[in-house]
């Protein structure tokens, strides 16, 4: 089990191979990408600046306050919460948030380490500062992606299980955090108990998840009761944006993207350019408008046609400008924000210091500054979330055996498995061929001068014969490489157990596994040991072996 900050081992991101350029310089070169953020998300200073002009945001917090303090006792959220709640009324408190769309059983490990430097951060930010400073998450199931979040992933003996949730849900059913749990969640939670092993806290774990993932409870709510479960008595403010009250307070947002729906995308698109002049990629690409039309048939990006009608996707149906608007005016909870628009009503309804990011995330803030100016609204800062690899002690034991690290390993594992084999051999491959290959080349130096007094036509001929040996050689060499990895069969079986915990389906664990195969193996204890053990400090990868 983790114990301190201290027993964690680093490496740098860009040592992955897994993350963009953009993130990786922005957690470890932050000034070469200053100019596209709002300020250093490391400095203290910056922190204090942030944190003030957060405060003095014109936030109705009474009405927000109102609203999350109803959904957060719908969602059996403790005493601690309601406190932190009744926090945001203050007008020097600020927060701290992020969120994740409602995947199921949390979806995979980064949701957890999301909250937990979320948690974390509110704590450091309060000591930095001398506010109060709030944790909330924002629960995102506006989406109408249910694939997206209809499977949750664990391990079991070295191997990748797939639980889908297999409900008969259409194309486009709308925000699917809406949607009801159908008799098939059963068989997921059966499938669940079955995949993991029996251990002393089995019990435990499955009765927090199917206290929360019942037939008739809605996705968003199942997602956000086990997801509070699993950090009771922390005081995490969680926060629906589909409620009627929060799309009313969110009404002029909305109503200035309806007024001018085409500066938003322009903003994003010049600066997307500015990012790609710079070598590095876009996260996003903005169209007018940055709003869904939401309904329980669907939910439908609105577009702006060349007439300045505005066209629902993939629908024949139109608005003109004044009917949208009535609409927003009539039933706000219609209209719902795109990811360019997302941040803004966060930032609109909350007094927000700090946004807790993964790496798609950090990617796309990097192309909002200028609507943030557009909307009249102060950027938070973006700061990193925890990105974590968990070894436990039979992986730990593979690293060991044949020096690797948990950074050696990348989404295919044949380079590195050719790598041990090489330096396994009793053979050293490398330097008998390199050895070979030298005096065939002072061979055929020697022999070219000796050709071309007979025939200097022949000299052409004798690169022509060293391009064909060296080609040969090489051939020979990897065949007898080939040849010595049919001879380590272990080896590859041992280097494929550590790349199914540590990089299941070629992606990062932490994108991949859900919590629950760790905490039925771990404990439920395992939240709070990895809280007490990983860094603020997320500039580069952690690793905790377990």
């Amino acid at each position: 089990m983790p114990t301190t900050a201290a027993d964690v081992r680093r490496c740098s991101p860009a040592d992955l191979n897994a993350f963009p350029d953009l993130f990786v310089d922005y957690c470890t070169n932050y000034d070469a990408v200053a100019d596209f953020y709002a300020g250093d998300w490391r400095e203290v200073g910056v922190r204090r600046d942030v944190a003030e002009r957060a405060a003095a945001r014109p936030v109705d917090r009474e009405a927000m306050a109102d609203a999350l303090a109803d959904q957060n006792a719908e969602w059996r959220g403790g005493g601690a919460t309601q406190q932190n709640v009744e926090a945001l009324r203050d007008p020097e408190t600020v927060a701290v948030v992020t969120g994740q769309q409602v995947g199921l059983l949390t979806g995979p490990l980064y949701t957890i380490y999301k909250t937990i430097t979320t948690l974390q951060l509110a704590d450091e930010w309060a000591e930095q500062t001398g506010r109060t400073v709030v944790p909330v998450f924002w629960v995102e199931g506006e989406d109408h992606d249910f694939e997206e979040i209809a499977a949750a992933h664990v391990l079991r003996r070295n191997e990748v299980v797939s639980l889908p949730y297999e409900a008969d849900v259409q194309e486009n059913p709308g925000a699917v955090g809406r949607l009801p749990l159908t008799d098939e969640i059963d068989d997921v939670l059966d499938r669940l108990d079955e995949t993991l092993p029996d251990s002393d806290f089995k019990p435990a774990v499955m009765e927090h998840v199917r206290a929360a993932y019942r037939p008739g409870t809605r996705i968003e709510d199942a997602f956000a009761q086990l997801l509070r479960s699993l950090f009771e008595g922390e005081g995490l403010v969680f926060m629906n944006p589909d409620d009627k009250r929060l799309k009313e307070l969110t009404r002029p947002l909305f109503q200035r993207e309806l007024d001018d729906p085409s500066t938003p995308a322009a903003r994003v698109n010049a600066t997307s350019q500015a990012l790609r002049d710079r070598g590095y990629h876009a996260q996003v690409h903005a169209r007018p408008t940055n709003l869904f039309w939401l309904e329980e048939g669907g939910r439908y990006p609105i577009d702006l046609a060349d007439d300045g009608h505005f066209v629902l996707r993939t629908t024949d149906r139109t608005f003109s400008r004044s009917e949208l608007q009535e609409r927003l005016e009539a039933e706000p909870e219609r209209f719902s924000p795109n990811v360019i628009l997302r941040p803004l009503m966060q930032d609109h309804l909350l007094p927000t210091a700090a946004y807790v990011a993964g790496p798609g995330e950090v990617s796309y803030f990097a192309q909002y500054g200028d609507v943030y100016e557009w909307a009249g609204l102060e950027r938070p800062l973006i700061h990193p979330r925890a990105s974590v690899s968990l070894v436990e002690g039979k992986v730990q034991k593979v690293l060991d055996k044949y020096d690797r690290s948990v950074c050696d390993f990348r989404a295919q594992l044949d380079a590195l498995f050719q790598e041990v084999v090489v330096e396994t051999m009793d053979v050293d491959v490398d330097a008998i061929f390199q050895e070979a290959t030298t005096e065939m080349h002072k061979a055929l130096n020697a022999l070219k001068p000796e050709v071309e007094d007979v025939d200097r036509t022949l000299g052409s001929s004798t690169e022509a014969a060293r391009a064909t040996i060296v080609e040969e050689m090489e051939d020979l060499k990897q065949r007898t490489v080939r040849a010595e990895k049919r001879h380590h069969d272990e080896v590859r079986a041992q280097l494929q157990k550590a790349q199914v915990n540590l990089r299941p389906q070629g992606a990062l664990q932490e994108r991949v596994v859900n919590v629950l195969y760790y905490l039925n193996k771990y404990s439920l204890d395992l939240i709070g040991d990895l809280r007490a053990t990983l860094s603020t400090d997320t500039s580069s990868h952690q690793i905790v072996e377990l």
